[in-house]
């Protein structure tokens, strides 16, 4: 058995912002940088090959697609992310809002994600967005690694 009689945490604040800082290296760097490129640039998903997309640019795309493909989406979903880091009191969080539209205006990330009845989806932010699993998976395990560099950099210099 393993007790803790007396604790204290000293330089809480230096403490926050090295786990604030980890989050935020994570979320730009893992993330921003490198989850979303994969997800829309590199994946291949499986794609019903009875529903065929038939692409807009066919001077890059020969049609019609067929299975396995990417959301390349000529870039433009990609490049529609919306980021926002905050850390305000208790509370640091990052949220991503991917704001492309198609011929009518309409917002279409949603439909890429979960499908229609046209075409499957292609759930590209469930690494992310599922707590049961996070941990679990790449996003994850980066976070983890993320923390523990910043805590072990905290350490190295309050211990000079």
């Amino acid at each position: 058995m393993f007790v803790i009689a007396k604790a204290k945490i000293v330089n809480a604040k230096k403490l926050e912002a090295a786990i604030t800082n980890a989050f935020k290296q994570w979320a730009d760097q893992d993330i921003n940088e490198e989850h979303w490129r994969y997800q829309f640039l590199e994946r291949e998903w499986d794609y019903d090959f009875d529903k065929p997309t038939i692409r807009e640019n066919r001077e890059k795309y020969p049609n019609p697609i067929t299975s396995p493909r990417n959301i390349e989406d000529w870039g433009i979903l990609y490049k529609s992310c919306k980021y926002n880091f905050s850390a305000t009191g208790k509370r640091i969080e990052a949220y991503w809002h991917w704001d492309a539209t198609n011929g009518s205006g309409q917002e279409y990330a949603y439909y890429v994600h979960y499908g229609t009845r046209f075409m499957d989806g292609r759930p590209f932010t469930d690494d992310i967005s599922i707590p049961s699993s996070f941990w679990q998976k790449e996003p994850g395990q980066l976070l983890k690694m993320r923390i523990q560099d910043n805590l072990e950099q905290l350490h190295a210099r309050s211990s000079q």
